[in-house]
């Protein structure tokens, strides 16, 4: 099982969990039996199996455990180490010990200074359950083995959160229970009915199992942020990158979140002192936004919210806060709508055409999409920046910062985020390239499309 966040005291609060590194012994899964299981029948997973097993005298325990340690048997509720009358049995993983020679020379000979040797070592029955297995073996055993399994999960405070495809549904009663009762803190297990391609990127859910509450909480880079998950957008996915941005951005910065959402970016970034102009469409999301300033104590001096759509957003306030503010602050821009953000920023062209003023501190935009391929040595990079010049009108290669891949959607699909600096070439619009012809811009990002099948390299 693969963890990707960083914590220390069990689950984390919210974790995106990959399954099935088979990490127990391949001698004691489930029986055949369980395969093709569409309703959870517990009894089926009793299993009785031949394990290696050393007995000994309770003095001589505590200096054997540090040397058989990584030939113990591991298993969910089940102790490795238990007491049998006057000594303790230890029991062993079949896979490493098979008989004594599979104990290294060093460990052996150690042992034997301890009085173990070949006669302590015996081979016994045990009785393995349901309770023994965790739940990423339990569905390896269950689910078809001929299609894609059942790959990963999110978890959402006391929500957990998976993507069945289409082939799994007839499973999904028994996936529900299963990961319900094996794993920690959780209440509810809900699958995702449909794409998020609605107004406010939110999506159907139906409940597998567990409790019907989807308001939840979750603690991220020193923040609580509380919603209702199914009226709201969150990707737990995304933490590391949030943690990137609020890096970047400094004390006494100015921060414009034009898709904030429930506030990952915005709130931290109030709080460590920066100006911060967040907006949502999503009445739903800008009443969490505001609740979560109130709950993490942010100064309405640090913040301001909006409930505009994005395009009246940038055309209204963006320009207005640019106006007053433009040259006296770092800016930063974000746009986090990877499905539709790079079709705004258009919007930025001209902005401030009636600003005289020379820009000596160009805004950072950061605008995120995803970027899709069809073969392995596709090029994302080209595509991300080929996607945002497209949408702009003109080629802005020299304005790109840095192109930088959020994370890994699946094997022909990456998020990616493009960071670029508005001067006045884009803000002012005073470049001839705005005055180019729709078909000269296509030629221009057909050449960097090239650079996919590496008949071309641009930046």
């Amino acid at each position: 099982m693969f963890v990707i966040f960083k914590y220390s005291h069990g689950y984390p609060k919210f974790a995106s969990i990959r399954l099935f590194n088979m990490a127990t012994s391949v001698l004691l899964p489930p029986t055949e039996k369980v395969k093709g299981l569409k309703e959870l029948n517990r009894k089926l997973f009793e299993k009785t199996v031949l394990v290696p097993s050393l007995h000994l005298d309770k003095s001589t325990v505590s200096k054997a455990i540090p040397i058989i340690k990584k030939y113990l048997l591991k298993l969910e509720n089940f102790k490795a180490v238990q007491p049998c009358n006057s000594d303790v049995t230890i029991y062993l993983n079949p896979d490493k010990v098979k008989h004594w020679t599979c104990i290294s020379e060093e460990d052996s000979s150690q042992l034997y200074s301890l009085g173990v040797s070949n006669n302590n070592l015996k081979f016994e029955d045990i009785t393995l359950t349901y309770n023994n297995y965790t739940y990423d073996i339990i569905l390896k055993s269950v689910l078809p083995g001929d299609n894609d399994g059942l790959s990963s999960f999110t978890k959402i405070g006391h929500i957990l959160h998976v993507n069945l495809r289409e082939h799994l549904l007839p499973y999904k009663k028994l996936i529900g229970e299963v990961l319900l009762e094996k794993v920690k803190n959780c209440k509810s297990v809900v699958n995702k009915l449909d794409m998020i391609d609605n107004t406010y990127r939110n999506f159907e859910m139906e409940i597998l199992s567990g409790e019907d509450n989807m308001q939840t909480s979750v603690k991220e880079n020193g923040c609580l942020f509380e919603f209702d998950f199914s009226t709201v957008y969150w990707n737990s996915r995304l933490c590391t990158e949030h943690e990137r941005i609020i890096e970047i951005v400094k004390s006494n910065d100015l921060f414009i979140d034009v898709f904030a959402g429930v506030g990952p970016f915005s709130i931290p970034i109030a709080k460590k002192g920066c100006y911060v102009h967040a907006n949502d469409l999503n009445p739903e999301s800008y009443r969490w936004l505001n609740h979560n300033m109130k709950i993490n104590k942010v100064k309405e001096d640090y913040i301001k919210t909006y409930n505009k759509d994005g395009k009246d957003f940038i055309k209204t306030e963006v320009k207005n806060i640019l106006m007053k503010n433009i040259n006296n602050y770092n800016i930063h821009i974000v746009m986090n709508l990877p499905a539709l953000a790079v079709e705004f920023v258009p919007h930025f062209v001209g902005l401030l055409k009636e600003n005289t003023l020379e820009i000596i501190k160009p805004p950072v935009l950061y605008v995120y999409c995803f970027a899709k391929g069809s073969e392995t040595n596709t090029d994302f990079t080209a595509i991300a920046k080929t996607s945002v010049i497209k949408n702009i009108g003109f080629d802005i290669s020299d304005k790109i910062i840095n192109i930088f891949e959020v994370r890994t959607v699946s094997n022909f699909k990456k998020m990616m985020r493009v960071s670029l600096k508005l001067d006045k070439d884009i803000l002012i619009g005073t470049t001839e390239n705005l005055k180019r012809k729709r078909d000269d811009i296509e030629q221009d990002t057909q050449k960097i499309l090239k650079c996919e099948n590496g008949e071309e390299k641009t930046q």
